[in-house]
């Protein structure tokens, strides 16, 4: 269903993300505030909004970090995974590497697949800080990395990033109430829950020729919108076939932007509005999937079938 891998932003690819827990500067309750919590930077603004940050005589031979908002949510451990607005300038001359502030969420980051300066930096302050990390720049990369980047091996990074919120887990399965499909649906055949296959023996033998959403277990999580990152268990066969083209049922649910052009437009039409939770089959028509040309097994003009479990939203 992916119709192509989708290039990560810079920010992405350096720390590879509402209500926050921390407070604006004009709450009498708010966290104190250390602006200067590393020398050389001066960073202000209120927590949740794209940070001010100043840098002069900055000066750093490894990495140095400090908490400019103290945040009174989970503590963070090297085994976290937090929801986090990031800003990253060059420690010379304050100028911008990347920000993730405008953009309409927070991003997950899984503090066990970073590096370790990330993951010194992170553990042990509590979701609703904000944090800013001083480091050369090929401290995090190495120069061959940096220059891949097209970062400048000699500079330095100020990176501050808050922490907003800790990322919930995925649902094991659809979890809601069950749904009587149509006689004439292609019938799913599970084992204990996973989906092993689709029978077709009291479906037409010719598809209707239109995008066909059932439901199958109605959830009651966030609906999914275009744009969102979509977290599913999927099982997909060519119309009336036997064995699928792809599943994720035999190893791990994966997640995908529901993005035209990133996916075939039977799953960006179709999967839209429906409830985290809910278990969907797609019957999806060749000039809403692959069209007139064979992709991998799928023959050209095909009508594709997926069994899909929304497991989780933006998570």
């Amino acid at each position: 269903m992916r119709r192509s891998l989708a290039t990560l932003p810079l920010g992405a690819l350096l720390l590879t993300g509402l209500v926050a827990c921390g407070s604006s500067s004009d709450d009498p309750e708010a966290p104190s505030a250390d602006p200067t919590a590393v020398e050389g930077v001066t960073v202000t603004g209120d927590f949740g909004k794209e940070p001010e940050v100043e840098v002069k005589d900055l000066d750093v031979t490894k990495p140095v970090h400090g908490e400019v908002i103290a945040g009174d949510g989970a503590e963070v451990t090297e085994e976290s995974n937090v929801n986090y607005r990031f800003h990253i300038v060059y420690g010379s001359n304050g100028e911008q590497v990347a920000d993730n502030y405008a953009e309409p969420r927070a991003v997950a980051l899984d503090l066990a697949e970073q590096p370790e300066p990330i993951i010194d930096a992170l553990v042990g302050t509590h979701v609703g800080s904000r944090v800013v990390l001083a480091l050369p720049v090929t401290d995090l990369f190495g120069k061959e990395g940096a220059a891949q980047y097209g970062l400048d091996t000699k500079d330095d990074l100020v990176m501050v990033m808050d922490l907003v919120s800790e990322v919930e887990p995925p649902l094991d399965g659809p979890e809601g109430e069950a749904v009587e499909p149509p006689d004439d649906a292609p019938t799913v055949v599970e084992d204990d829950g996973a989906v092993t296959g689709i029978d077709f023996g009291n479906a037409p033998e010719k598809p209707s020729g239109e995008l066909e959403v059932i439901t199958l277990v109605e959830g009651s999580g966030e609906p999914v919108a275009e744009g969102d990152d979509v977290t599913v268990d999927y099982f997909g066969v060519v119309y009336g076939g036997k064995q699928p083209f792809d599943e994720s049922y035999s190893a791990e649910p994966v997640t995908f932007g529901l993005t035209p052009g990133g996916l075939i437009d039977g799953w960006v039409e179709g999967l839209a509005g429906v409830k985290a939770g809910s278990r969907v089959m797609l019957v999806v028509p060749a000039e809403k999937g692959y069209g007139d040309r064979a992709n991998g097994n799928i023959p050209a003009n095909s009508t594709l079938v997926f069994v899909i479990d929304v497991l989780g939203v933006n998570l």
